[in-house]
């Protein structure tokens, strides 16, 4: 510890010993703010060690961590900015109450019973939604009645995305209080009818699920006097079946637009069209974790400070600060964009990706005539879509790739460096994966490849049957294992 900066571990090991830091943040930097005593560090005695938060910490964050032979291998220890969101999203919960009795009342609260959590990715997030769950289930007024009934969660796969759902069940003191929603076998109503009965205090469901469950919800706390709390993480949809449908009905024409350009409908998407489209919430108060909120999310959750005329997050753990924390890389710093690698690899020609062949067609008339009869950024989105999608298109990108990271990327890090290839949709990322593996197979290289996408992708000129990141086609060495135990493993 330093006049401005804390670092901590739970376990004492030598000269192995790692120190993770403890800051509260200095205006969305690393380190600490200013402090009345002179001391930066002041509130880690003040806040931390007193005896009733350090007390509070032992008793309900810290939880026991067993390896896969279920035996204890360590303690999870809350990061500062954990800690903090979640004991100010409880005391603003006790401050403000649940839900509006009234329309009127609900519009005099403002952002009230809305809670935007922004935390950078490499913040932890699912740990802090698990705990937020918890905490919210367990919550008691001052008169020791309990706040919610249930508190619901979404998470993001089709299949219960495992780490939120491993991280719910792992923060569990009583067993038997969490549920998880899947809409197998018996009708998903029936299935959230049992679980939200008030048995269960969590009730965990996929975004493909969250309009029902919603939709449950609503009905209890307006017909029952239910109270609920709904926490989503930030999620991403599938565009196939009943769900999806549902889904689609909330979307404005310009998401359903950006929905066939091969994006995805978002938990944030969902819960802003329900926002809107509803004047009030009786008895329900919603939670929204997002690492980069959107515009309207920040409108329909946000809270505008004093003096401040925009509306900001709850709580903010900023990308600078997890960069500068070392938890996430600034990839930005090795960020290069295929066009600009081609041009570099092609300096002795006037070769240019994707625009000099739109440049061409307008100058050749074939163009402009329907550059005339639609919006100008629709029809080029719409071109360049088809420009990445195609399959010549991708097999050259892929090629530059592969031979640069075979060149430049492989040999690092003792052989065992890896590298990342982002692409603009999910689509895209199954065409790509498929291209790189005939490329690799035509070389005769050994490399290994993932890809990973949530839900399900349809595209008939792959394959007539629907991708998943457990399809064989595409990552044949998965073998039923989580993808990101398969990423860890040698490449």
């Amino acid at each position: 510890m330093s006049n401005s900066e804390v670092h901590m571990t739970t376990k004492l090991a030598g000269p192995t010993t790692s120190f993770l830091p403890f800051n509260r943040g200095n205006h969305g930097a690393k380190g600490n703010p200013s402090h009345p005593s002179g001391h930066k560090t002041a509130y880690l005695w003040e806040e931390i060690w007193a005896w009733d938060g350090w007390m509070e910490i032992l008793g309900r964050y810290c939880v026991g961590k067993k390896d896969k032979k279920q035996q204890l291998g360590s303690y999870l220890f809350p990061r500062y900015h954990q800690l903090d969101a979640t004991r100010k999203l409880v005391a603003a919960i006790l401050e403000e109450g649940v839900g509006s009795t009234s329309v009127s009342a609900r519009r005099d609260a403002g952002s009230k019973n809305k809670y935007l959590i922004q935390h950078s990715a490499g913040s932890g997030k699912t740990n802090s939604i698990a705990w937020s769950a918890h905490f919210l289930a367990e919550l008691h007024d001052a008169e020791q009645k309990k706040v919610f009934d249930s508190v619901l969660v979404i998470s993001d796969r089709t299949v219960i995305d495992s780490q939120l759902q491993e991280a719910v069940f792992a923060f569990e003191r009583t067993t038997g209080v969490v549920a998880t929603i899947k809409g197998e076998g018996s009708s998903k109503s029936l299935e959230l009818a049992t679980a939200l009965d008030g048995t269960k205090k969590i009730v965990v469901c996929t975004i493909q699920t969250f309009p029902f469950a919603l939709a449950e919800v609503r009905r209890l706390a307006a017909t029952e006097g239910k109270r609920f709390a709904v926490i989503a993480d930030e999620a991403h949809s599938s565009q196939t079946g009943e769900a999806a449908t549902k889904l689609k009905a909330v979307l404005s024409p310009e998401e359903l637009a950006a929905l066939r350009d091969g994006g995805e409908v978002s938990t944030e998407d969902l819960l802003a069209a329900q926002m809107t489209s509803r004047a009030s919430d009786v008895g329900v108060t919603f939670v929204a974790f997002t690492a980069t909120p959107k515009n309207k999310t920040l409108e329909l959750f946000g809270r505008i400070p004093p003096g401040g005329t925009l509306p900001e997050a709850f709580h903010v753990y900023s990308m600078r600060q997890a960069i500068e924390e070392g938890f996430i890389l600034d990839v930005l710093q090795n960020y290069t964009p295929y066009s600009l690698a081609f041009r570099l690899a092609h300096q002795d020609t006037d070769a240019t990706l994707g625009q000099g062949s739109i440049r061409a067609s307008e100058a050749s008339g074939t163009v402009e005539p329907i550059l005339d009869d639609v919006d100008r950024s629709a029809a080029l989105k719409k071109i360049m879509g088809w420009v990445r999608l195609h399959p010549y298109n991708i097999a050259q990108k892929v090629e530059v790739v592969i031979e640069h990271y075979r060149e430049h990327v492989a040999p690092l890090l003792g052989g065992t460096a890896k590298a990342m290839v982002v692409v603009a949709s999910r689509i895209e990322a199954v065409r790509w994966q498929l291209a790189m593996q005939r490329y690799i197979a035509r070389r005769g290289y050994t490399l290994g490849t993932l890809v990973a996408f949530s839900g399900e992708v349809i595209d008939a000129d792959s394959s007539p049957d629907p991708f998943t990141e457990q399809s064989k086609s595409l990552n044949p060495g998965l073998k039923g294992r989580d993808i990101r135990e398969a990423f860890a493993a040698p490449r």
